[in-house]
């Protein structure tokens, strides 16, 4: 879907100050400090190389792991170059929708990875691995795993990643350790912590690291649905978990609805092959818990999203954002009994699965896809400018939401999609189509 172009008429260049002026985020992300802008700041989101920017960036957290302090800060320097290229190129309306989820999800990604990377550097400088000692050479069996906007590949300028740390002891994923290993490990003069201490050190670490100070001293506390602190909770159960009691914890030990969290649980870093299989007993999860509801399937999801509304700011209206998810996590689940690989973390891969198999229309495909792309867009655009609140239907009919993202005919294009979603939606779910969730 192509955005249209902003007015003809010339604007004032969008520096850095300029747009930490019109972004309250930004100003708070930036802070107090003194900030000088880089000799490519002019250069545009579109034509960055985030792929050789990724790698880079990789090499480079890891050579200075040891050091918390550089580390931390090329993590800041560079979480706020790429939101300021993006936001820039948003604003001029450079980047397609599609393109700003990739380059949102890829950095959300890569600060995960480099938060995660310096805690376990600091961690191992003090303490035994207690899984695999001092075997520098092997990928330790943990799968850290976002159940955020992050998760679902949609995240919005303020998402945080809402992780979740499992370890595993299993020897498919933890290698076969020796005696000359714990000789090792003793003679390192180290300390040892039992597992689950060393974990959730890492995790609060990582957590740490992902939140910390700005130039001005003060902590980075990103608005959003995401907001771990204050906010309800999103995150089902404890942040670290071990993966033999993964599947039992979801299922026996948790609410229904928060167990319904797993539907954005994707794997972000660690040992690949930890992550895929808790991705794929995440799936599981989900049938057992869709087969242990039966008919209240439905009254869950609504209590899911119900408490995704308030904590994301969203209104549950008909044919909006968040609507629109509640009606492809219904399908998902009422074709998840015949093909389990459509419960899929992200609503628009889940919809393009559906379609190519023929449980939907391409049209039905093309029109919920369309909707919620732009839906998307728009909540995010907002997000930047820290104004959630025109995306109430009040708002939208009284045309305020051009004015709002500085976009014309932005509100009469959001209620001719949010109708168009609406009447796919109930197109769907038409008596006779019965599922669980319908």
């Amino acid at each position: 879907m192509q955005m249209k172009q902003a007015d003809p008429e010339v604007k004032p260049a969008l520096n850095d100050r300029r747009l930490c002026e019109a972004s309250p985020f930004l100003a708070e992300l930036v802070g107090r400090g003194r900030w000088t802008e880089g000799h490519d700041r002019d250069r545009a989101a579109d034509e960055l190389d985030f792929a050789a920017a990724s790698k880079d960036f990789r090499r480079q957290i890891r050579k200075m792991a040891d050091d918390p302090e550089e580390a931390l800060l090329l993590l800041r320097r560079f979480r706020i170059r790429t939101l300021l290229d993006l936001a820039r190129a948003d604003l001029e309306n450079r980047l397609k929708p599609q393109q700003m989820q990739i380059h949102l999800r890829r950095l959300g990604d890569l600060l995960l990875y480099g938060a995660w990377t310096v805690a376990e550097n600091v961690l191992r400088q003090k303490y035994v691995h207690p899984l695999i000692l001092e075997r520098r050479s092997v990928m330790s069996p943990v799968a850290v795993c976002s159940l955020s906007r992050l998760g679902s590949m949609e995240p919005l300028y303020t998402t945080a990643p809402a992780p979740i740390f499992v370890h595993s002891r299993a020897a498919e994923f933890a290698p076969a350790l020796r005696e000359k290993d714990f000789v090792q490990a003793r003679r390192s003069g180290k300390e040892w912590l039992p597992a689950r201490d060393y974990f959730l050190r890492l995790t609060s670490r990582t957590l740490s690291y992902l939140w910390a100070p700005d130039a001005g001293g003060k902590r980075f506390d990103p608005m959003g649905e995401d907001h771990l602190l204050d906010r309800p909770a999103l995150l089902p159960g404890p942040l670290v978990i071990l993966f033999s009691t993964f599947e039992d914890h979801f299922l026996n030990h948790q609410p229904p609805t928060q167990a319904l969290s797993l539907l954005r649980l994707r794997f972000a870093v660690g040992q690949k092959q930890l992550g895929r299989a808790v991705e794929a007993a995440a799936r599981e999860t989900l049938i057992q818990t869709a087969l242990k509801l039966g008919p209240r399937l439905k009254t869950a999801l609504d209590a899911w999203f119900k408490d995704r509304s308030r904590a994301e700011g969203l209104p549950m209206i008909p044919g909006g954002l968040l609507d629109i998810e509640r009606t492809i996590r219904g399908l998902q689940f009422r074709y998840a009994p015949v093909n389990r690989s459509l419960l899929v973390p992200s609503p628009l891969k889940a919809l393009n699965l559906m379609a190519r198999e023929g449980m939907i229309a391409a049209e039905q495909q093309k029109t919920l896809s369309r909707s919620y792309i732009w839906q998307w867009f728009i909540v995010n655009r907002l997000a930047l400018l820290g104004n959630r609140s025109a995306v109430k239907l009040k708002v939208l009919r009284s045309n305020r939401l051009d004015d709002e993202i500085g976009l014309k005919g932005a509100s009469a294009r959001t209620l001719a999609f949010m109708e168009a979603a609406q009447s796919v939606s109930r197109d769907l779910f038409h008596e006779g189509k019965g599922s669980a969730a319908a």
